[in-house]
């Protein structure tokens, strides 16, 4: 249900500074995107920080200090998506793009939009984030060198780039090993690791990123948490028209651990295979019936969390999630 607050603030995030649109007309336009200007000049001015809510965009890193004060704070705040935000701007009107109408807009977007906050994670949470993001850029960078290798043919350059590989396979070694001991640690005060290993398909990477990137996870609908991560198929419709559903947007790293995640899960997990090969069978692509096992997978994940059930019995699971996981519409 959609709470009416008070007061709104919209953000606009940039590395080096950030836009304010106060709704109450508080707070300066302009601050530095600092520890001290967002506590001092943002967060300490918010007196009734119940009935305030703060609205920022995902930008990729540089909204986390504005989320971390906020939660310090005790004020709610939501981390918006930007392409539903630059929608909703130009469906109002403004098709331009400027700091300050991006900062206006996010906060009219709070005002109207039902939005889902984004929730505090204690200390143990942060610094697992820290390390699961770590090792996605780890991983990132050497997926880049590995390429820059195989297009390299001087003899110097190569041996540079080796040794750049080498040094990152040994962080990400470092980095796994670290994350395994937090994920060993933080199952024995969260039931979730314990509920996510349980199904098979899903190792250490896919469990940590879930955990890390979608603290959502068994608090949503199966509709909403399918379009947070961007494996929904969305209806295209218009008159006699309706175009082929596509799926779209979504948080890209969860989506890539989930990936490999189904494609273990369509050859091991009973209930995926069976679902998979169904689809197969009636003519899907291949592609089609793994993003609909995507959506299943995650789908049963979200049920299994929300219920705070492990996967102990695949055939009992399966008439459960019967109704649950209806395989989505693929035309």
């Amino acid at each position: 249900m959609k709470q009416k607050y008070n007061r709104v603030i919209g953000i606009d995030v940039a590395s080096d500074k950030i836009d304010v649109n106060d709704s109450a007309g508080m707070i300066a336009k302009q601050l530095p995107n600092t520890i001290s200007a967002i506590s001092k000049k943002l967060f300490k001015r918010i007196q009734d920080t119940e009935n305030t809510l703060v609205v920022c965009e995902a930008t990729g890193g540089y909204e986390y200090l504005i989320v971390e004060e906020a939660h310090d704070a005790g004020v709610p705040i939501c981390v918006a998506n930007p392409r539903q935000v630059r929608d909703f701007a130009k469906g109002h009107g403004y098709p331009e793009k400027t700091d300050v109408i991006d900062a206006f807009m996010i906060r009219r977007f709070g005002e109207d939009v039902e939005l889902h906050l984004t929730l505090p994670r204690t200390a143990q949470e942060k610094e697992f984030l820290s390390s699961v993001r770590c090792r996605t850029q780890v991983k990132d960078l050497l997926s880049q060198e590995q390429n820059r290798l195989s297009q390299t043919r001087d003899k110097f350059a190569a041996q540079q780039i080796k040794e750049t590989i080498s040094h990152l396979k040994k962080q990400l070694k470092s980095l796994d090993k670290r994350i395994g001991k937090m994920l060993k640690d933080l199952s024995k005060v969260d039931p979730k690791v314990e509920i996510l290993f349980s199904v098979s398909g899903v190792g250490p990477v896919t469990a940590a990123t879930l955990l890390a990137e979608l603290p959502e996870l068994g608090q949503l609908n199966r509709g909403q948490i399918a379009k947070l991560v961007g494996v929904a198929p969305l209806a295209k419709q218009t008159g006699k028209s309706d175009k082929k559903r596509k799926v779209r947007g979504g948080r890209s790293q969860v989506r890539s651990v989930l990936y490999m995640a189904t494609l273990v899960a369509a050859k091991h997990n009973p209930i995926i295979k069976r679902f998979y090969d169904r689809l197969i069978a009636k003519g899907k692509t291949k592609k089609l019936a793994l993003v609909a096992s995507m959506r299943k997978l995650l789908t049963i994940l979200n049920n299994m969390i929300h219920r705070g059930e492990s996967w102990k019995n695949p055939q009992v699971n399966a008439k459960k999630e019967q109704k649950a996981t209806t395989a989505p519409s693929l035309n």
